[in-house]
């Protein structure tokens, strides 16, 4: 048995709706856990005694095991430390969390107590104010003036021949409005908990029938679905938008005669993830659409239209505990890759859906 394996916290402390655990910052091991934080990790206390930080953290480049040491340390050296991490739950279901530092002592042991806030959906609605005020102050504003100085062209050149072209472009930017417009609206669906109930659903299913709309909207792309038989996922329409999405851009950003486009599902056993990827053969996704996903973008920058897509995405991922990740397709394309954590087959499986042909 470890020498600190005696140390344990308060029992008064289980009575808290605040996660709380306890750090031995010599061995760097966690030394107790409340009730709250067993909740919110989904692991045990005595489960937790045995894992280090790296074991419940999520995946990523950008948090790792040193570097929570790293803070820990500092917080014993008296310097209280705040910070978001992002864990990932027993379920790998990926939640924000919001920690404090700070040092104290427990039967004269030198200890480092973590305060842990669940901020999941205080991040997603922050964020979501952040993209509408940008879309407001720019995509719509500026849109809209773009239509206002066409139509004024249009009015000064009624007998002109460039009329029908005039005509045209109005309508397209119409059109772009519209569509940010309900990506405005669908952002607004997902980020209300309430607004949406989760159950086990088929990403197969969901895929081949997404892939038959995209047929009829895009005649002139080829599509072809892979999948296995079923692969189960906790979600809601959040992940129908996100599909929707990925398949739309693949089409309408793609600079080929012929678009093409490949959704594959991916079942990652009991324990893994349902996994949809969606690939083109189109150009790269600018490196500034992906970047302005991964951190807080000042909204004085004018924000794109593809990149609203990719923000609703990645919301729709992310308000079911799941992953965003982008790779390159070869020869040449992209693969949007969509990752959700697995659910238990149901007891009453809805009927097969009618095959859809691979091409």
């Amino acid at each position: 048995m470890r020498e600190s394996a005696d140390t344990r916290l308060p029992g008064i402390f289980d009575d808290l709706d605040v996660g709380i655990n306890l750090h031995d910052p010599t061995a760097n091991e966690i030394l107790d856990a409340n009730a709250r934080l067993e909740e919110l990790y989904g692991y045990s206390a005595d489960e937790l005694r045995t894992m280090g930080i790296g074991d419940y953290t999520a995946p990523s480049t950008r948090f790792s095991q040193d570097a929570a040491i790293q803070l820990i340390q500092r917080a014993a050296d008296g310097e209280p430390q705040t910070f978001d991490w992002q864990i990932e739950r027993s379920n790998e279901e990926l939640r924000w969390v919001r920690i404090h530092l700070s040092a104290t002592q427990i039967d004269g042991k030198r200890c480092v107590i973590s305060e842990v806030h669940d901020v999941t959906e205080y991040r997603a609605r922050e964020r979501r104010l952040r993209l509408l005020s940008r879309i407001i102050r720019h995509n719509l504003r500026n849109k809209t003036n773009v239509l206002m100085g066409y139509a004024d062209r249009v009015r000064q050149a009624v007998e002109d021949e460039a009329l029908e072209r005039e005509i045209e472009t109005i309508l397209d930017i119409t059109t772009e409005v519209g569509g940010l417009s309900d990506s405005v609206k669908q952002i607004e669906e997902i980020a209300e908990p309430s607004a949406t109930e989760r159950s086990p659903t088929d990403l197969r299913a969901v895929g081949r029938s997404l892939v038959g709309e995209a047929r009829e909207t895009y005649p002139n792309a080829t599509f072809s679905v892979t999948a296995p038989r079923a692969a189960w996922v906790i979600a809601d329409k959040g992940i129908h938008y996100a599909i929707e999405h990925a398949i739309r851009n693949a089409v309408e950003h793609n600079d080929r005669e012929t678009p093409s486009v490949t959704v594959s599902v991916e079942n990652g056993g009991e324990e893994g993830h349902g996994v949809v990827r969606i690939a083109d053969n189109g150009p790269p996704i600018p490196e500034t659409e992906i970047e302005v996903l991964r951190a807080d973008v000042e909204t004085s920058s004018t924000f794109h239209g593809t990149g609203v897509g990719l923000w609703v995405i990645q919301w729709c991922v992310e308000s079911l505990g799941g992953e965003l990740t982008f790779e390159e397709n070869h020869p040449r394309g992209n693969v949007v890759c969509i990752s959700l954590p697995k659910a238990s087959k149901p007891e009453s499986k809805p009927k097969s859906d009618p095959a859809i042909g691979e091409k």
